[in-house]
């Protein structure tokens, strides 16, 4: 896959943490309180391998484009219908696995593609039920990054006082050769810290 190389300097995605923090400076003074969700998101991962690997797709012996992801999220909660947050995660996008005939003997490339990825958060939610998150940021690859936005609608089912759980439906798009678009189910645990 290729991707802008890894030493690509990681505080570029600070500086767009920092710029989308000050855009918004209403909501951060705004404040209430801090939720903090953990969440696993099975599905499936759209890929044009050939584009992705770098290898003919006659020459795949195998393929499994299963997506599954797990990802921690903070938000800044307050009275207004926008909150704004972080989430970092990761992400296990397709595997494959190819045999390419070359004389005398042949060659054999493995492919597990996963990766982490540090996102900025924005979430809409009128009513505290029925939300819409939304997020932009990097994924880090093995060999480099790649940016990446989602969108993520979805439902909470309150299940106390401070606990909730979120059900949703996440797009998540990586743009990286091949462009791979994994598609997801959203379960997970909401803490209302304060």
């Amino acid at each position: 896959m290729k991707t802008v190389p890894f030493n690509l300097p990681i505080k570029s995605a600070g500086i767009i943490l920092l710029f989308l923090l000050l855009c918004v400076p209403h909501n951060i003074h705004a404040q209430r309180g801090i939720e903090i969700s953990l969440s696993a998101y099975p599905g499936y991962t759209a890929v044009n391998f050939e584009k992705a690997l770098g290898y003919s797709d006659e020459y795949m012996n195998d393929w499994d484009q299963f997506y599954y992801a797990f990802s921690l999220k903070g938000l800044l909660t307050s009275d207004k219908s926008v909150h704004f947050g972080a989430e970092v995660g990761w992400q296990q996008l397709y595997y494959a696995y190819y045999v390419v005939p070359y004389v005398p003997s042949p060659v054999y490339r493995e492919f597990n593609i996963s990766t982490v990825s540090i996102m900025a958060l924005a979430r809409y939610s009128r009513n505290q039920r029925f939300f819409a998150l939304t997020g932009a940021g990097i994924h880090i690859f093995y060999d480099g990054v790649a940016p990446a936005i989602f969108i993520e609608p979805g439902y909470v089912i309150k299940l106390g006082k401070n606990l909730k759980l979120p059900l949703s439906v996440r797009v998540n798009p990586v743009f990286g050769d091949g462009t791979p678009i994994a598609v997801s189910l959203g379960i997970g645990l909401i803490y209302k810290v304060r």
